[in-house]
């Protein structure tokens, strides 16, 4: 009888153990990918980020006077219209102030209607009585006597460069 028992029970052990090898098992827990999801989540927020408009940084406010006021109105002054200057007796377009620097040219006002060869002041001269001009025939710089040119008195030359000869 026990060998009846013992092949029962081994039958019963059997089954139990085939069944739980065929019964559905427990899911398993995937692992979290954590790198990969941060990374994720972060390309999908800059992608549809939009950028910001820059904010100018504000000017301080600054005091503003108060004008006073007059009983007279005053008249708009109109700057006077400045002729320009221009070489009007026939001279020597150097290349430093004097006879001693080469002569590129000579202007000639009296060949005009007018007697006179309007020109571009482009400095003063460091040495005094000398106007450096563009050479209206060759364009390039060079220096008169400011006896042979006619300059508006209302012409300031003191915003022109002060220029000095080479050697």
């Amino acid at each position: 009888m026990r060998l009846d028992v013992f092949r029962s029970s081994a039958a019963v052990l059997l089954i139990t153990a085939f069944m739980a090898a065929c019964a559905p098992q427990a899911p398993a827990t995937p692992t979290v990918d954590v790198v990969g999801t941060v990374a994720a989540q972060l390309a999908a927020e800059m992608q549809t980020q939009t950028a910001g408009a820059v904010t100018p940084t504000p000017i301080p406010p600054t005091e503003t006077p108060t004008l006073a006021v007059t009983d007279t109105p005053s008249a708009p002054t109109e700057k006077p219209e400045i002729k320009p200057p221009a070489v009007v007796v026939f001279t020597g377009c150097w290349t430093g102030p004097g006879e001693s620097y080469t002569n590129i040219s000579n202007i000639d006002p009296s060949i005009r209607k007018s007697g006179r060869q309007n020109v571009v002041i482009l400095g003063t001269g460091t040495e005094p009585g000398w106007i450096i001009i563009r050479n209206p025939y060759f364009n390039n710089p060079c220096w008169v006597r400011v006896e042979s040119m006619e300059i508006d008195p209302n012409m300031d030359l003191s915003g022109y460069p002060q220029m000095t000869p080479g050697p």
